[in-house]
């Protein structure tokens, strides 16, 4: 509903980066999206799920990266051929995305890395009770002092056993 333009998106924590394929059939427009998880087993996964997209000139690439790691301005860093071998990208991000911010242990660390200007699309939730969840926020407002932005929406979808956090902005 924003009608924004997300250009080069950073998934960060993307997981199987099933959001990659819902984001490439939908109406939004998205030039290219890079993965970036940590867990190794997860870049295969991803590239399954957006087959399409990775055939289609690479516009989508996964790769194995702690997001405290990478250059939110430009960066610099490795993917894998369908034949294993190895090639270098350099990409730089018009979006960022983070929909595991409850996962990151060194919440600050991580945001301020990311420069200032840059659409910011970001998640959370109350659900304390897993022990992965190390970076729980109480509240949407909580989580907004956590996320200083712009403001472009936010908003709390409240489920049976937590409520989840989301908000959109430029930073």
């Amino acid at each position: 509903k924003l009608d924004v333009e997300l250009g080069t998106v950073f998934l960060c924590a993307g997981w199987y980066a099933t959001l990659a394929t819902m984001l490439f059939e939908s109406n939004i427009n998205v030039d290219k999206v890079r993965s970036f998880d940590i867990d190794p087993s997860c870049v295969d996964i991803a590239e399954v799920f957006n087959k399409p997209w990775v055939m289609k000139d690479w516009k989508f690439k996964s790769s194995i990266q702690d997001i405290n790691n990478i250059d939110y301005n430009n960066h610099t860093y490795s993917v894998k051929r369908s034949d294993g071998s190895q090639v270098i990208l350099t990409d730089s991000p018009d979006t960022v995305i983070n929909t595991s911010c409850e996962h990151i242990f060194d919440f600050n660390e991580w945001y301020d890395k990311i420069p200032k200007g840059k659409l910011i699309i970001v998640q959370s939730n109350n659900f304390f009770e897993v022990p992965d969840h190390v970076n729980c926020c109480k509240t949407l407002e909580d989580f907004a002092e956590q996320t200083p932005m712009d403001i472009a929406y936010e908003g709390t979808l409240e489920l049976p056993k937590y409520n989840r956090f989301m908000r959109i902005g430029y930073k």
